[in-house]
C-alpha cells in the first residue's frame, strides 16, 4: 500500500509556516533511509535478458547512474508507468543516465532483465524486501545511492535526487538538502535550487511549487 506525504500544501493550514515546519518534519524522516545500503554494491548481480542470456549489472550498465524499477509480484500500474515514462523523456538528455526495470519474483514471462537465482540474488532480494514496485537509484560505481528511493510521481524532487547521484550523492543527503531547500511560501530559498530547476526543466520555477513524497512498503 502506498504512502504519500504531500508537503507545501496550505490549504489545510490556518498557519502557513508551521504547517510547513511539520510536514517538512515528516518528509526528512521519509527520506531518511534512502541511504541504508550505500555501502553495498551490486556491480555483481547476476541478471537474465528477456532473451535468456546472463550478464552482470555492470555489463548492462557500465560507468551509469542507474533509476532501477524493482518489482516481484505487482507490476507498475498504467498511471505508474505513465509517470515513469515522463521522468525518462525528462533525462533524455543526460547520457550518463539510464532507466531500468528488474523482475526479482517468478515470473519467468516478463519482457524486463530477471534476477537469477544464486546467492547475490538472494542477498538482493533480502535487502530489496518489496510488496510493491520500488526504485532503487544506483550509482556509477555499483553502490544503492536510493534505497526503495522518491518514484516517478515524486515531481520534482525526484528528478533532484537522480540529479545529484549523477555526482555520487545518496538519497537521503541530497532529499533533504532539497527539503530545506523549500520556505514557507512554497518557493526556492536557494538560488542554487532556482538555478538548477531552470537549466533542468528549461524553465523559470512556478510561484507556488506543487510536490510530494512517498513511501513504498
Amino acid at each position: 500500500m502506498k504512502k504519500s506525504f504531500y508537503f507545501l500544501t496550505f490549504s489545510l493550514c490556518i498557519l502557513a509556516s508551521s504547517c510547513t515546519m511539520m510536514i517538512k518534519g515528516i518528509a526528512k524522516l521519509v527520506v531518511k533511509n534512502y541511504n541504508d545500503y550505500t555501502s553495498t554494491h551490486i556491480s555483481d548481480l547476476q541478471i537474465a535478458d528477456p532473451k535468456g542470456k546472463l550478464h552482470t549489472f555492470s555489463d548492462l550498465y557500465p560507468e551509469k547512474t542507474v533509476y532501477l524499477y524493482v518489482w516481484k509480484d505487482k507490476k507498475l500500474s498504467a498511471e505508474q508507468e505513465k509517470s515513469y515514462l515522463l521522468l525518462k523523456k525528462r533525462f533524455a538528455k543526460y547520457p550518463d543516465v539510464v532507466f531500468a526495470k528488474l523482475n526479482i519474483g517468478s515470473d519467468s514471462t516478463s519482457t524486463a532483465n530477471r534476477l537469477v537465482n544464486n546467492a547475490s540474488s538472494a542477498e538482493f532480494r533480502n535487502i530489496a524486501k518489496i510488496s510493491d514496485p520500488a526504485p532503487f537509484i544506483i550509482g556509477k560505481d555499483g553502490a544503492i545511492l536510493s534505497y526503495k528511493g522518491p518514484k516517478p510521481e515524486d515531481r520534482i524532487i525526484v528528478d533532484y535526487v537522480i540529479y545529484q547521484a549523477m555526482n555520487g550523492e545518496d538519497g537521503t543527503k541530497s532529499a533533504k538538502r532539497f527539503i530545506r531547500g523549500v520556505n514557507g511560501n512554497s518557493r526556492f530559498k536557494s538560488d542554487k535550487l532556482v538555478e538548477w530547476y531552470t537549466k533542468h526543466f528549461g524553465e523559470a520555477p512556478p510561484e507556488i511549487l506543487s510536490l510530494s513524497l512517498s513511501t513504498t512498503n
